[in-house]
């Protein structure tokens, strides 16, 4: 079975340790989107300016998002791996009870506009970046978490919060210290 890297006419010798751990870091970008990711990553550090300027193909997905009797059809960007990434969150049409309303009318009965906004980022964050994280391991397992939140690019100090201090203290209740 060949993979797309195989695929490619190229002069380049890459050892498999260097390509299977590419497939990894890659996560469920193509090869030519993270490697062009990587320059930027690498042209960012090397130059230290702001007049970089990045261009990105966007393909925008489609959400729903319900609460009591509505229904919220709205669109956002499709997650990319970038530093300069944004969900950019558009509401399509507002349905109550079935029927299509305005959404100012829906503004009107629910002052709710910021907190439906979050939840929308919610489900967007969630329908994007969720399926990326592959651990499978037992939950005390924070090599796997620590590797997984590092390929997602999410800080060292969430690592720490979000993983760490839950598993110590899920370990001292348990008397494991």
């Amino acid at each position: 079975m060949k993979s797309e890297l195989d695929r490619i006419k190229s002069t380049i010798t890459i050892s498999l340790g260097a390509k299977n751990r590419l497939r990894k870091l890659k996560g469920s970008q193509s090869y030519e989107e993270f490697i062009n990711y990587l320059i930027r990553l690498r042209e960012q550090t090397a130059y230290k300016s702001d007049n970089i300027i990045e261009i990105q193909k966007f393909q925008r997905k489609k959400g729903i998002y319900s609460f009591e009797n509505y229904k919220i059809l709205f669109s956002y960007n499709q997650f990319s791996n970038s530093p300069n990434f944004i969900f950019d969150i558009q509401i399509n049409t507002v349905r109550e009870n079935g029927k299509k309303i305005s959404f100012n009318d829906f503004k009107i009965k629910n002052p709710l506009e910021y907190k439906l906004y979050f939840e929308l980022l919610k489900t967007a964050i969630q329908n994007e970046i969720e399926p990326l994280f592959r651990h499978k391991g037992r939950f005390e397992d924070y090599f796997s978490w620590e590797r997984e939140f590092r390929m997602l690019n999410i800080s060292k100090k969430s690592f720490e919060e979000d993983v760490m201090d839950k598993l110590n203290n899920y370990n001292y209740k348990q008397g494991a210290f």
